[in-house]
């Protein structure tokens, strides 16, 4: 047989035979990792954080609607690995109601959602055995990792508070931001809120996950934050997740870029602005 005709048999072979189905890149690497730290953007305030073998999240949004691009992980992919699936708050890009219905499905995570986000999640049909309540300034315990919850005071167009939704008095009081202490380092996820005291009041933190748009922290109280804290690693989010209209692009469109410009020589080295689905290692 002639190298030609043999190369053709050998791939018509493989086009007949059954393929296994490929593995997600992020999933992949997620069950490879048992040991340390490891972190995971997945798009707007979303990250995985696995800590040796438990795995956690922030504010999961993996659907498809109005994506720039396509999550870099499944909900249905993610469900049988997550452990703890934290919300900051009700909003559609936070508290993804289609996100969390799989994951409550198809897995056995515990779910960390603040009192607005119950309305927002009721006919997914989560047993109450599988959420835990937060509390601003009420700490638990959660598989390990002590959590600190504090106030996540929402913004809103032309860097004002959100005051126009119905019963905002008591989603102020009950949205969180949180501080995750996870082997020996601490984690502070604000959720969506403009800059508070108690951020300010934070001892100690080692990764910020910061999101410089108008309607949170914008770049000057991002970086005032920063500054305050000089933290080991900071990751900007919510950027580049949604395709961004003039109207919504107050919450849409974020200033990673030119966060990073105000910064210093030493603090650029810690700023790191991850790609979707990206993996970074946290040492």
């Amino acid at each position: 047989m002639s190298t030609r005709l043999l190369i053709f048999a050998i791939a018509a072979a493989a086009i007949g035979r059954p393929q296994a189905p490929s593995v997600n890149a992020v999933l992949s690497q997620i069950r490879s990792h048992h040991q340390g730290i490891a972190i995971w953007w997945v798009g707007n305030a979303g990250w995985l954080i696995k800590s040796d073998n438990l795995l956690i999240s922030t504010d999961l949004d993996l659907s498809d609607e109005e994506k720039v691009q396509p999550p870099p992980i499944t909900a249905e992919e993610l469900a049988a690995e997550l452990d703890v699936a934290f919300v900051s708050h009700h909003h559609g890009d936070h508290c993804n109601v289609p996100t969390i219905r799989m994951l409550a499905q198809r897995g056995k995570c515990i779910f960390v959602l603040p009192q607005p986000c119950l309305k927002e999640v009721a006919a997914v049909g989560i047993p109450k055995e599988r959420i835990i309540v937060p509390e601003p300034l009420h700490p638990f315990d959660i598989k390990g990792i002590h959590v600190e919850p504090i106030h996540a005071i929402h913004g809103n167009q032309e860097f004002t508070v959100l005051t126009r939704e119905p019963d905002f008095v008591e989603k102020i009081a009950h949205n969180c931001g949180y501080v995750l202490n996870i082997q020996g380092k601490r984690f502070l996820h604000p959720g969506d809120s403009v800059l508070t005291e108690e951020h300010l009041s934070l001892q100690n933190i080692d990764v910020l996950f910061v999101s410089p748009t108008v309607h949170n922290m914008y770049t000057d109280r991002s970086m005032i934050l920063i500054n305050h804290l000089q933290p080991a690693y900071i990751f900007p989010q919510h950027f580049g997740t949604y395709q961004e209209t003039e109207a919504e692009a107050f919450w849409m469109h974020g200033y990673p870029d030119e966060l990073k410009l105000r910064l210093s020589a030493e603090l650029q080295k810690r700023y790191h602005k991850l790609k979707l689905g990206e993996r970074f290692v946290i040492r």
